[in-house]
């Protein structure tokens, strides 16, 4: 079958043929992967899919995780898949998912079916009130009539056009669909039914196969000037490079990178880390700190979107630089200071490389990369200590590969760990991760959909609390159809202990267990009932080999980390120790 037909079961009623015009408009503007959930009113849009010969069928038992899978393929892919779910409390499983879709700018198709409109308010069975449930985090949100004989067919086909149109338009985001559908929900024949489907497979050609995009603005000849007169002036200038939507963006901040030559802090998810010798390491270092506050920078550059790393936000707030430009895709000012001499702009970066192209610019006065590069020699002299999360992030970045291999990180202490704590210089793997709102929920499931979408060897790395909170997504391994690598590594320190660096610290009756969740589980249970390879590893050694392993041999495993629950702490206070006995940077 073609994107440019209709399956001949579209003719068997008028929900059938409903369904596959919305299909089949989708797909020939290129969307073919559904990721569809259990239920029963939504059977008219499966058994639509199932005519069809040239579609992605992926089933998910687990709404929550589904919605995750499907924002991780979209992620990967730049191209919504579509959730499809049944009525009732169904696409509130989805909701999770959606508000990480809005606030990370990620393409997504929704498509809630539901029972028709004098059911709905009847006190009917499995019923809520559908419309607008996701609230703002949907960028459009449309209810259907029910499909009959009246039923407008072009304009189903139209508005699904509209709503991919939505979705992929600067700033991306979920798009929702409400569908009820009357009975029969089955694929039958019935009486008075559409007829043949030639006359619709006519319209559907009239359809290009392609969407006009709305794309983020070129930086304006006004803001260019001045831009560049600030660059010129600037005498200690500093970058930050955040995380980018597209490759795009990511190479335009290199050139931006390259042509200043100033000292700079990238991201773990920039991409760009390691990649020039001007790269500092983190401010949670105190040398670090004191070093770039003696450089005290007049000018600060942030490209791209928010850093996992708070510090420098602190910096910026007590250090005001006399100059702050932002070019971000965020929405909303990407400031938590409101420092009222911030620009920001949201631009694409390969505009603000023009803008520089011809600028001369003058060196700094201070090698900041030098004193980065000096913590580091100070850094290795550091005892391994316990086995704690940096001894897992150091191993991975030293043994996963760099091409055909990604690392998907999760939240709170795993993609920190990674952002913080790792070192090593030259280009790292690709790096996914879940910062839209840095949510624990769901991680796992992105990274299988991240994995469906960019077919190539991938790590996942996750704390235990992070895990538990996705635990079917482990049941959904080996039914996931994937091959290749796929390593899940779990740090398993009995609870949430990057609260314990925080001051909530100082406030045991607050914090344990109310905070940070303490437990005695371990995960080799549920990896027997998924049928997943595991090993359970309680030293680097132990994790260096069975990681190194997994690699040669590839396939599905489980690795649990089993560390002490002081381990991180313990570390975070060797660094403290570190830098006291190290007072100055030479």
């Amino acid at each position: 079958m073609t994107a440019h037909a209709l399956p001949s079961e579209a003719a068997k009623n008028w929900n059938m043929l409903a369904a596959s015009l919305l299909i089949a408009a989708w797909r020939r503007l290129g969307v073919s992967t559904y990721f569809i959930s259990p239920g029963y009113r939504d059977a008219p849009l499966i058994a639509a899919l199932q005519a069809r010969s040239d579609v992605e069928l992926v089933s998910c038992f687990d709404e929550r995780a589904g919605a995750f899978q499907a924002l991780g393929y979209a992620k990967a892919t730049g191209l919504p898949a579509v959730l499809i779910c049944t009525s009732g409390t169904a696409g509130a499983n989805y909701y999770p998912a959606l508000i990480e879709a809005s606030v990370e700018q990620v393409p997504m198709l929704v498509v809630t079916a539901d029972r028709p409109f004098e059911l709905v308010h009847a006190a009917a069975q499995q019923v809520v009130d559908q419309r607008q449930i996701y609230g703002r985090f949907a960028k459009k949100s449309l209810d259907f009539p029910v499909p009959s004989k009246d039923f407008d067919g072009r304009a189903w086909m139209d508005v699904a056009r509209d709503l991919l149109q939505t979705a992929l338009a600067a700033p991306q985001g979920p798009v929702h669909l409400n569908v009820p559908f009357h009975v029969p929900l089955d694929p039958v024949q019935v009486k008075d039914g559409p007829g043949e489907v030639e006359a619709w497979d006519k319209e559907l050609r009239k359809m290009p196969t392609q969407i006009a995009r709305r794309e983020r603005p070129p930086l304006d000849a006004a803001s260019a000037a001045l831009f560049r007169n600030a660059v010129g002036e600037a005498k200690r200038g500093f970058l930050l490079l955040g995380r980018f939507n597209n490759e795009k963006d990511r190479q335009a901040a290199r050139f931006i990178q390259e042509k200043l030559g100033w000292p700079s802090f990238a991201d773990v998810g920039s991409g760009l880390k390691g990649m020039v010798p001007q790269q500092i390491l983190d401010l949670q270092h105190p040398l670090m700190l004191e070093a770039l506050s003696s450089y005290r920078p007049d000018m600060i550059i942030h490209l791209g979107r928010r850093l996992v790393s708070r510090y420098f936000d602190d910096f910026i707030a007590r250090h005001e630089p006399a100059s702050y430009w932002v070019f971000s895709s965020e929405i909303g000012p990407q400031d938590p200071a409101h420092l009222l001499q911030r620009l920001q702009f949201d631009s694409e970066l390969s505009s603000v490389a023009v803008a520089l192209a011809d600028l001369e610019i003058k060196p700094p006065p201070a090698d900041l990369a030098a004193s980065a590069r000096s913590l580091v020699n100070k850094l290795a002299t550091m005892e391994p200590g316990e086995f704690n999360f940096a001894a897992v992030a150091e191993t991975i970045i030293e043994l996963s590969p760099r091409e055909d291999h990604g690392l998907f990180l999760g939240n709170s202490t795993a993609i920190r760990a990674f952002d913080s704590w790792c070192y090593a210089a030259g280009a790292w793997p690709e790096i996914q991760a879940n910062r839209g709102v840095s949510g624990i929920e769901g991680l796992l499931a992105t990274a299988l959909g991240v994995a469906r979408g960019k077919r190539q060897g991938w790590t996942v790395v996750l704390g235990d609390i992070s895990m538990m909170h996705d635990l079917n997504s482990i049941l959904s391994l080996k039914t996931s159809g994937l091959t290749g690598t796929f390593i899940v590594v779990i740090v398993n320190n009995s609870g949430g202990r990057i609260f314990e660096t925080l001051p909530i610290a100082a406030y045991p009756e607050v914090k344990d267990p109310w905070i940070s969740t303490p437990h005695t589980f371990n995960f080799e249970g549920i990896a027997a009932m998924a049928g997943v390879d595991y090993i359970a590893c309680q030293s680097q050694k132990e994790f260096e080999h069975a990681y190194g392993q997994s690699l040669k041999t590839g396939g599905m495993r489980l690795i649990e980390c089993r560390q002490s629950p002081d381990a991180d702490r313990l570390y975070q206070n060797q660094l403290r120790h570190l830098t006291s006995q190290n007072p100055r940077i030479p």
